[in-house]
């Protein structure tokens, strides 16, 4: 299955506690795939349960075409591959918490 990823960088969203803003994204090689990630701070500070936040990356997927084409906002347009191989997942976890220091790693899809 691929699927496609908006890139968006910097811009902050918010919801009623708090909000979460993607500052960096990343490729590195894994079993001879490619694999692309964003990295974002979230944070809650409106909630009435007091304040926090965490460090995360989100996984779209390994690159099957990078930046190829502009949405029509401008944003560029990558099509990934999920991944759902759960022991790779578990690798690329522990990958991503050491090299970007995240205290959680989602992935998309499966």
């Amino acid at each position: 299955m691929i699927a496609e990823y908006t890139h968006e960088l910097n811009r902050e969203i918010r919801s009623i506690s708090g909000g979460y803003e993607l500052v960096m994204e990343g490729k590195f090689e894994i079993n001879g795939k490619e694999v692309f990630y964003v990295v974002g701070n979230a944070v809650v500070d409106s909630s009435c349960c007091g304040v926090g936040g965490c460090r995360y990356a989100h996984v779209p997927g390994y690159v099957r075409q990078y930046k190829t084409r502009q949405d029509e906002e401008g944003l560029w347009v990558s099509e990934v591959e999920p991944i759902i191989d759960q022991a790779t997942r578990r690798e690329i976890t522990q990958i991503l918490k050491e090299k970007e220091m995240v205290q959680q790693v989602q992935f998309q899809g499966g």
